[in-house]
This record gives structure tokens, C-alpha cells and sequence, in this order.
């Protein structure tokens, strides 16, 4: 008999493959996936802490309180769930989360930095105020959901936040923008990093963020140009 939301399901699983095959993750491939159903408080989530080998089978029905509701979840992944399931509480407009330990950005959690907004992606993909730090606290703990809850109240204009010694959480309207928003983070990381070698990285100015924001919107809505 076909899965329940098959579509999601397949969705989840191409956008950790998308995220295994860039290798915006590490070596581990550790990391976990969830989708919000349309138009309900519940999310199909990874049941597994790998990006290996994901199958339609692989996620599990629970909702927003932690409650299982179809399928099964391993005790890795069964610990993270409020840690998926507070984004979607805080930004109701989400409609994925990924969480990986991409290294570049994990670098940046486990020095306690915040990821300034250095790089015109960002800006382009909705995080003009960059990415903040939730402080740590042991994986997926009352204490850690709050922190995450805490970064995602003070930064309204990002799509990502860094865990303090433990990695990053990236959100979008689907589970494909979820892992682009974890591969732009994963990139400003990277070239932050470099940077530190030639000065650091220089901040865009606030007065030209909106500016940017306003060329993109203008050129979307144009439309494909053709001959």
C-alpha cells in the first residue's frame, strides 16, 4: 500500500541527497529532515540521525508536541523533535527544517560566533540580518529549544541559526528551500573563513541590504525575458 504523503516523503528524501551530493554536511553525513504536512500542526521527520540511504519509509508522523503518531524513530532522532518542532511554533510560515553539522557553519557555532551578513547571498535568500547563536544547551533540551526560540525572536530576518557547539538549523517554505537555505549558510561560513586571511570579512551596509532586497524583487517581477 502507497505511504501517506508520498510526495512529501520524496521531497524530504531529494533534498538530503541534494545536501549529501554538494557535501554541505559532514563527513558523517549526520543530520535529520522534517516537513510540515499542509495545513496541520504535524511534520514527517527522519527517523534515522544519517542521510544515508533515506527511504519513504524512513520518516516518521509526529506533531508538535513530540507525540508519535505513524511509523518509528530511532533515539538520536526521537531526541531532537521539539528542537524541528520550535521553529515551525516560532515561524508558522515554515513549511521545512533541516538540521546538519556542515562544517563551515558548525565552525562558526563551536567558536560562538554569530554569521554576520558579509555575503550578497544571504541578503538574496531572505537572511539580511544573518545568522544568529542560540546558546547551548544539552542536545534537544528544554534549556536548547529555548535558546533556539531566544535567537529566532531577536533575528526576524534570517532563515537559519547556529547552535552553540552542535551545529546548524536551516528552515524554508519546502523542504528544497530548507536546503538551500543550509547551503547558502554553509557558503557564507566557507568564504568568512577565508576571509579571516585577508582582514576579515567587511559587512554590507545596512542602507544597501534593502537595496539589494529591491533589485531581486524587481527582476522577479519581470519574469523570464525572452527574444
Amino acid at each position: 500500500m502507497a505511504l501517506k504523503h508520498s510526495d512529501l516523503r520524496q521531497a524530504v528524501i531529494d533534498s538530503a541527497n541534494f545536501l549529501v551530493r554538494i557535501g554541505a554536511i559532514s563527513m558523517s553525513h549526520h543530520g535529520n529532515f522534517s516537513v510540515r504536512v499542509p495545513g496541520t500542526d504535524t511534520i514527517l521527520l527522519t527517523a534515522s540521525s544519517s542521510f544515508d540511504n533515506l527511504k519513504p519509509e524512513n520518516l516518521a508522523l509526529l506533531d508538535l508536541d513530540g507525540k508519535l503518531i505513524e511509523g518509528e524513530i530511532n533515539p538520536t532522532n526521537a531526541e531532537i523533535v521539539h528542537m524541528h518542532a520550535i521553529v515551525y511554533k516560532e515561524r508558522p510560515e515554515t513549511g521545512a527544517v533541516v538540521h546538519t553539522h556542515s562544517t563551515y557553519a558548525t565552525s562558526f557555532a563551536i567558536a560562538s560566533r554569530a554569521l554576520g551578513c558579509s555575503y550578497e547571498a544571504l541578503v538574496r535568500n531572505d537572511m539580511a540580518a544573518g545568522v544568529p547563536l542560540a546558546k547551548y544547551g544539552p542536545r534537544g533540551s528544554k534549556e536548547s529549544v529555548s535558546n533556539i526560540a531566544d535567537a529566532l525572536s531577536a533575528t526576524k530576518n534570517t532563515k537559519a541559526v547556529l547552535l552553540e557547539n552542535h551545529g546548524v538549523l536551516a528552515f524554508g517554505a519546502d523542504p528544497a528551500a530548507a536546503a538551500r537555505a543550509n547551503l547558502i549558510v554553509e557558503e557564507a561560513a566557507q568564504m568568512a573563513i577565508f576571509a579571516e586571511m585577508l582582514g576579515g570579512a567587511k559587512m554590507i551596509p545596512p542602507e544597501l541590504l534593502r537595496a539589494t532586497v529591491n533589485r531581486r524583487d524587481e527582476f522577479a517581477r519581470a519574469g523570464v525575458r525572452k527574444a
